[in-house]
């Protein structure tokens, strides 16, 4: 069917290879340096060398005489010093992926690798007192990305958003509307933003030089916590004010939760006491009855080996109160189902894809079984990195690894400012490459305001190219401004921090969303002006004039299946956007040297159909990434 099913023969081939001749070795494919030495390659006989001393070409050799070729395997050699080339039936491969392409299978594009395995995946799950910034986004459309990347692949996927309203940062909130005298009256702003831009900033900057103030934050956290009052009433109401701007700024990015969990109906449920009950039967947690931390219940961290020397963590105060990391595990636990507990929920709002979010409500809702789930995927940052293995490790203190193992923390690294970019937009004197951001100082960028600029710089350019409707502009330009955002945050390795800049999000002429769009555009383009129905063309075969650019453009169209699978496995949707940008610069190629239209018939119908599955390829890694594709750019 296509190069992911040629990669599968030759990996059973070679285990196969490798039991009858009693050997056990890891197996490791890669791609070779060029064509000419096939389109796969392992290093197994030399890996094997250092191990039973013999002869890489000799092993290698043994090797493929057990090989059997045929099927998607043509051919099979032995490079020196020991590599092992296997070359892909070309035509039977090549022919097989475009017509499925062509006929849009749905098995071609949705792989059932999941078999219905449930995934829950924890994303946003930013404290509700503020509008969703840059950093936020990142964790936003990381975990959106993963869902629909797995939904694809045949897992059963939910989208949790947990609301943490009991937090520091609204009590801080608290105290300057109720105690500083601020009042959200202008209109000018949205509400969202009033609350963590000004309001936040200016009240946690008075709470850290005032004593008084300090002591009245600690009391708003308790009342809070305790829930039954006037303070804890301000809190939700404040809280949902806030989460309903967060939505619209999520789907404004086309990102969607199936659920939200607050964490108010979390500490006012039995959930509390059922996670503390079992929370305490691990080996590593107990009450500590002396010194600093007199009257807390500690996971005494410092006598493991991951954390020898370290020191403890405070998972209940000495005043009764949660820390984030108790809070935190008991979640982590519900999640997997191994707290059986059913919160109360009830419809909080239907989403503009028509899907209803369901929110946990203590006055309202009724009790629900979400059930547990084989994968548990918490999208949070690499400063969470020694708090979340705290929580692994205590979850595999009770229930053993190999649970602990379905709890995945999904790193990322910080987003940080480009010089220009925060001289540009935030007015600030820089003079480092980079600025971080900060929420209690106020440096960051909203996402709203963002985009909105995005969207402007798109303007330009689609003014400028005079190919799209006066009608169109604004909603073109809004799609470009979402898909060079979400590209950017997508193509950027996880383990690295990420350097906003404005300008090469909207380079069409370099790797950028926009030049995904682009590519899309120039492809409708040709299908537009050939006025010819794909399905009347019939079925697609390699013919022998071909040009190196169209078989360079079927070559990597045969590749989707396998890195999508590959993304899947390693949980990184990066692969898919290297993908796409790799698949848009051959066809931008193929556009150049490869004429379409002019060609003679039988060259002209193998390029259309050519050009109509990159066009459908492209479609369904547009679903996956969140890209909005336009026609014409």
């Amino acid at each position: 069917m296509g190069f992911y099913e040629f990669v599968r023969e030759v990996e059973g081939q070679l285990d196969d290879a490798l039991k009858a001749l009693n050997v056990k070795e890891e197996l490791h494919l890669e791609f070779p340096p060029s064509r000419e030495y096939g389109d796969i390659s392992t290093p197994i006989a030399m890996r094997l060398a250092k191990i039973i001393h013999k002869n890489p070409l000799e092993i290698a050799n043994e090797i493929i005489n057990k090989i059997r070729v045929g099927g998607y395997i043509e051919k099979v050699e032995v490079a020196k010093p020991g590599y092992i080339n296997f070359y892909m039936n070309k035509e039977r491969v090549y022919e097989l992926t475009i017509n499925m392409m062509l006929r849009k299978a749905k098995h071609f594009f949705y792989i059932d690798m999941g078999k219905g395995l449930k995934v829950r995946i924890e994303h946003t799950s930013v404290n509700p007192n503020k509008a969703l910034h840059i950093g936020h986004a990142r964790n936003m459309v990381l975990g959106d990305t993963l869902a629909r990347l797995l939904s694809r692949l045949g897992y059963k996927v939910d989208v949790l958003n947990y609301i943490d309203d009991t937090g520091v940062q609204i009590a801080d909130t608290i105290v300057g509307f109720k105690y500083l005298g601020y009042k959200y009256e202008s209109q000018d702003i949205p509400f969202d933003q009033y609350c963590g831009d000004i309001v936040y900033v200016s009240a946690n900057e008075a709470i850290e030089r005032n004593d008084k103030l300090q002591d009245l934050r600690r009391e708003i956290l308790r009342r809070i916590e305790e829930g039954g009052n006037e303070i804890s009433s301000f809190a939700r109401e404040l809280s949902d004010q806030v989460l309903r701007n967060q939505l619209r700024t999520a789907w404004r990015l086309d990102v969607y939760y199936d659920y939200l969990v607050w964490e108010s109906d979390i500490i006012r449920s039995g959930l509390k006491d059922a996670g503390l009950s079992i929370l305490t039967k691990s080996p590593i947690v107990k009450y500590e009855e002396s010194g600093k931390y007199k009257g807390c219940l500690i996971a005494e961290v410092s006598r493991t080996d991951e954390f020898k020397g370290e020191s403890d963590e405070v998972l209940i105060r000495s005043d009764g109160t949660f820390t984030y990391l108790g809070k935190d595990i008991m979640f982590a636990m519900w999640k997997l189902g191994l707290l059986k507990y059913n919160l109360p929920f009830t419809t909080y709002v239907e989403q503009p894809n028509g899907v209803k979010i369901l929110s946990t409500d203590t006055f309202k809702g009724k009790p629900l079984d979400l059930g547990g789930c084989d994968l548990s995927i918490n999208v949070i940052g690499s400063e969470q990195k020694r708090p979340q293995k705290i929580l692994k490790l205590i979850i595999e203190s009770i229930y053993g690894k190999q649970v602990a193992n379905r709890y995945i923390h999904y790193s990322y690294e910080a987003v940080v400012l480009s010089k220009e970019t925060a001289e540009k937009y935030l007015g600030l004197e820089v003079t480092k490459k980079i600025q971080r951001m900060s929420g209690r100082k106020g440096i960051y960028i909203n996402v709203d305001p963002f985009l909105d600029l995005l969207k402007q710089e798109a303007m330009k350019i689609i003014v400028e190219s005079k190919a799209i409707p006066k009608d169109k502009i604004d909603e073109v330009s809004e799609k470009i401004a979402i898909s060079a955002f979400r590209y950017y945050l997508l193509s950027m390795d996880r383990d690295k921090v990420t350097v906003f800049d404005i300008n090469k999000m909207l380079n069409i002429r370099e790797e950028s969303g926009a030049y995904i769009l682009y590519s899309y555009a120039r492809a409708n383009s040709i299908l537009t002006k050939s006025d010819l129905n794909i399905e009347e063309l019939g079925p697609f075969k390699l013919i022998n004039n071909l040009s190196k650019y169209d078989l360079n453009l079927i070559d990597l169209l045969s590749k989707f299946r396998y890195y999508l699978i590959q993304a899947a496995k390693s949980l990184e949707p990066k692969i898919i956007t290297r993908y796409a940008y790799n698949l848009a610069l051959i066809f931008n190629e193929f556009y150049e040297h490869s004429p379409v239209l002019k060609a003679e018939e039988e060259l002209r119908n193998i390029r259309l159909q050519l050009v109509y599955a990159y066009k459908v390829t492209l479609e369904a890694i547009a679903d996956i990434l969140g890209l909005k594709l336009v026609e014409k750019m």
